[in-house]
């Protein structure tokens, strides 16, 4: 009897510490789902999906665009608790599906100093696969309800902008049109590469079961 009590005694914490917990978050990464899994009393592996869509206005070069940004991540990330309470340091690699759509709402452009009477439009886009490291909040022990935090930075690399546009009358300006936008597209790629850093930041809460 005393050897299926101590028996008990060890497996009763270890059953706990193999509960995982389910949960959702919002953030800078957008809505997502988080499923979260003890290894040890220590190491936990975590899996989340975010996504989010949203358009803004901006200006550059003295060129009005319409931004249509579609957030897409997915990380496999394992969780290093330091401290054994629910402090965590998380790193991972992560698939990047981010991307900006950019189309211009008026045909009355000045592109690289030349006036133009065209249309431009084109994309942003990242790296797909990318490092993940940050901080956190949060551990699958337990039972019940919790709330979880994450802090972090996305490694996206330099992101590439390319740019299409059509002019008119085409047969007058196909060429110098054509060398302006190259000259425009180098720009808009010169005033996007300190964006190879994205931050995260995201609060949820995670249900363990």
């Amino acid at each position: 009897m005393k050897k299926w009590l101590a028996l008990a005694l060890i497996l009763v914490p270890a059953a706990a510490m193999a509960d995982g917990s389910l949960g959702v978050r919002a953030g800078s990464l957008g809505l997502g789902l988080e499923f979260s899994y003890p290894i040890s009393g220590s190491l936990g592996v975590r899996l989340n999906a975010d996504a989010y869509k949203y358009s803004r206005t901006f200006n550059q070069d003295g060129i009005d665009y319409d931004g249509k940004a579609t957030l897409k991540t997915a990380s496999l990330l394992i969780d290093w608790y330091p401290f054994a309470n629910n402090f965590r340091i998380s790193a991972g690699p992560m698939y990047n599906g981010n991307k900006l759509g950019l189309s211009t709402p008026t045909t009355s452009l000045t592109i690289n100093n030349n006036p133009y009477t065209a249309t431009l439009d084109g994309q942003v886009d990242f790296k797909k696969f990318v490092p993940y490291a940050g901080i956190g909040y949060g551990r699958p022990i337990g039972s019940g309800l919790s709330i979880t935090f994450d802090l972090g930075v996305v490694f996206q690399g330099t992101p590439t902008a390319t740019l299409n546009g059509t002019c008119s009358p085409a047969p007058a300006c196909t060429a110098a049109f054509q060398n302006d936008l190259k000259a425009q597209e180098a720009s808009l790629n010169d005033s996007i590469k300190d964006f190879r850093y994205y931050p995260v930041i995201a609060l949820g809460l995670a249900y363990t079961f």
